[in-house]
């Protein structure tokens, strides 16, 4: 992804977030202890307020069972 929601080009900080996001979205899919699975999502979630924020993506956690 080069560009946020608006079409404009992504920073680095703004990349950077995104990877942060990305990552989380990984984590969550996968099988983790019950204490870590609550962490990430709950880490996914405030980082997704972040990416909404910035218009860089915009998707319904809930998909994601958050």
């Amino acid at each position: 992804m080069s560009t946020d929601l608006l079409g404009s080009p992504l920073s680095a900080d703004e990349r950077a977030v995104m990877d942060v996001y990305t990552a989380l979205k990984a984590l969550a899919g996968r099988d983790l202890p019950p204490c870590a699975a609550a962490n990430v999502r709950a880490a996914l979630v405030a980082v997704a307020v972040a990416v909404s924020d910035l218009a860089l993506d915009y998707e319904h956690l809930t998909d994601l069972t958050c």
